[in-house]
């Protein structure tokens, strides 16, 4: 929350109440606004239908996991 930083330190003249306002305010708008965009994502990947992605999906991540990991591991450390 690096623009809200400075808008709590600037406030902090005003008194505990204040900031306690603005906190309040802030996590409330934070929770909202996830909750909104994760209900509205929810809903609209119901309608998406991937065929064969659905049913091999986790083989597929598992697979470039550990390709990632041989990867990384076949590199020298820095």
């Amino acid at each position: 929350m690096i623009e809200g930083i400075p808008t709590f330190f600037a406030a902090a003249r005003f008194g505990i109440g204040l900031l306690v306002v603005m906190g309040l305010v802030f996590a409330t708008c934070t929770i909202g606004t996830y909750v909104a965009v994760s209900v509205a994502s929810a809903r609209s990947l119901q309608n998406v239908n991937l065929g064969a992605l659905e049913r091999y999906g986790e083989v597929l991540s598992g697979t470039l996991i550990a390709i990632l990991g041989g990867v990384f591991l076949s590199l020298p450390s820095l």
